[in-house]
């Protein structure tokens, strides 16, 4: 019995101490475009991040801008609540309008380029915020896609 207890409490102490380690943000996945909607263009994508913990968590939310040339196109926001399970990779997905006004008022300087190549670069800036037994991690989102019309 004693041995018993003895080996619970050693391998209860191996499992919390065990350190815990960053989610990494892995990229955008599956960047669609879905047409023209009310002077919209609609976008969708998977946010990929990978979970490298023996434990579960939650998705909080997600907070990320969609910019060109440093100008603010969209906000993305996700408060959909999202089961992150351990040692695992995982997606949120993304859908946004982006003001086809607002973006061709920043091409109109890169215009003939753009009739040229039907693309545009976008930056994907922001955070996604992550719990885990009370401990919440805000994980930072750094991305640029080429899109193309």
């Amino acid at each position: 019995m004693k041995n018993t207890i003895l080996f619970l409490i050693i391998a209860f102490s191996a499992i919390a101490c065990k350190e815990y380690e960053e989610i990494q943000f892995l990229g955008l996945r599956d960047v669609k475009v879905n047409g023209i909607k009310e002077g919209n263009l609609l976008i969708s994508a998977n946010a990929a991040f990978k979970n490298p913990n023996n434990f579960k968590g939650k998705l909080k939310n997600a907070n990320i801008y969609v910019l060109y040339n440093g100008d603010t196109l969209a906000h993305v926001t996700n408060v959909e609540k999202i089961l992150v399970a351990p040692n695992s990779e995982f997606n949120i997905p993304l859908s946004m309008g982006i003001s086809m006004s607002k973006l061709q008022t920043g091409l109109l300087s890169n215009l003939a380029s753009l009739i040229r190549k039907k693309s545009v670069e976008l930056e994907f800036k922001g955070n996604v915020k992550v719990a885990s037994f009370g401990f919440t991690q805000t994980i930072p989102v750094s991305y640029k896609e080429e899109i193309e019309f």
